[in-house]
């Protein structure tokens, strides 16, 4: 019994070292970064697209509020001219107007809104992408496990590198 399981031991380890080499972890760690690129780069645009809708709306809303001054110039001409029809036209044109720029301040407040909610998760897959191209990084150069042990060592800090900063710091501090 006990070589039967030491058989299927070994024959189940074969097995996957074959399946690990026909999935090629670089390959698959590549395409996640370009998967991740593209996600990124949509969401980059929509964000750009909504700041755009953003300023548009800034300027009609602009042109609207100008608009205003002068049908409200053209109020006061209307009453002082005792022109009732033409104060009727006028003060339809400044309701009309004043709606439109109640619904701009709307339309610019849920945009507001989007833009704020787009930015921080924007940033966070921004974020995660670099982390992922840090690790592909490190597969690239290293090409297996042996070398992403020796990048940790180079990486490591030794006592003799802790016992040289606490000198450092101490003698900065004395002077």
């Amino acid at each position: 019994m006990a070589i039967v399981n030491r058989i299927t031991r070994l024959f189940t380890a074969d097995v996957h070292a074959v399946l690990d080499r026909l999935e090629e972890p670089d390959a698959l760690l590549r395409q996640a970064i370009r998967e991740m690129e593209n996600a990124l780069a949509e969401r980059a645009q929509q964000l750009k697209a909504l700041e755009l809708d953003r300023e548009q709306l800034r300027r009609r809303s602009a042109e609207v509020e100008r608009s205003l001054i002068t049908i409200r110039e053209q109020i006061d001409l209307s009453f002082n001219a005792g022109n009732e029809t033409l104060v009727r036209t006028c003060l339809r044109r400044r309701l009309e107007a004043e709606r439109l720029q109640h619904l701009f301040e709307q339309r610019l407040a849920l945009l507001h809104q989007q833009i704020e909610q787009a930015m921080p998760v924007l940033e966070q897959q921004r974020e995660r992408l670099a982390t992922l191209r840090q690790k592909a990084a490190l597969f690239d150069i290293g090409g297996g496990p042996a070398a992403d042990d020796r990048g940790c060592n180079a990486a490591a800090v030794s006592e003799a590198d802790i016992d040289l900063a606490l000198l450092r710091e101490q003698q900065t501090r004395r002077s």
